[in-house]
């Protein structure tokens, strides 16, 4: 995906590491039923996002190639594949949607102060954020940083 020239812009600024982890921590809790995942769900995690359903189905084609590729059995793949097909509705969309908090739709655009109530790192510097820390996030990237790197990118 970071090697995609379709699907890279999707991940500048985030590292592989990230990437990889919120992916399987979430999937690890869909198939195992483990409190696993403490990220966004999938509406909230895209909200910003435009995909469309052929880019949706071009991921999908290159996830299932990956899958092959790894010695994956055909029902296994197909089940992974079903399990995506899940979150369709609520990653596919025409423009950003606003992220949804307890039920209300946040603001689109521009940065908020708030306080976290997990530990995280910053989006800029990579600072250690613990829980508790006073931190600025864009409202449709999510991006976050210290209160040191502020609100400029």
């Amino acid at each position: 995906m970071f090697e995609d020239p379709r699907l890279a812009p999707f991940f500048h600024g985030v590292t592989r590491e990230r990437v990889v982890d919120k992916s399987y921590s979430f999937l690890a809790e869909i198939f195992s039923g483990e409190r696993l995942y403490f990220g966004d769900r999938p509406r909230n995690a895209h909200h910003w996002m435009v995909i469309s359903d052929e880019l949706f189905d071009h991921r999908e084609r290159l996830f299932e190639g990956v899958l092959r590729e790894s010695g994956l059995a055909a029902p296994h793949v197909r089940a992974w594949l079903e399990v995506h097909q899940v979150f369709r509705k609520q990653i596919v969309k025409a423009a950003p949607v606003p992220r949804r908090m307890g039920g209300v739709e946040m603001p689109l655009e521009g940065w908020q102060e708030d306080t976290l109530l997990a530990g995280s790192l910053c989006d800029r510097c990579q600072a250690e954020l613990p829980e508790g820390t006073r931190v600025t996030y864009h409202r449709r990237r999510g991006t976050t940083h210290c209160l040191t790197c502020g609100e400029t990118s």
